[in-house]
């Protein structure tokens, strides 16, 4: 599964990464799509600049699923010495 990330640097302070947790996407192109579709519409002035100029960066970022717990094989007891 891919998700998108939203990347920004600054020098004077900590770089930011925020994931986008709430939809994540099939595949890598329907991530890209996703931000193609939605990114530009949903931004501020000051925001869209800051993606035009290359200082905001929307990125997919593919996500391991997360594995389900394999069930605990039974547990057999050892016969009892007489």
């Amino acid at each position: 599964m891919w998700v998108v990330v939203v990347l920004v640097l600054s020098a004077l302070a900590k770089p930011e990464a925020v994931v986008n947790r709430d939809t994540s996407y099939p595949t890598e192109d329907a991530c890209k799509a996703a931000i193609a579709r939605n990114v530009p519409a949903r931004l501020d002035a000051k925001h869209k600049e800051a993606v035009e100029q290359g200082y905001r960066r929307y990125i997919c970022v593919r996500v391991p699923a997360p594995e389900t717990p394999k069930p605990e094989a039974p547990k057999t007891e050892a016969p009892k010495a007489k």
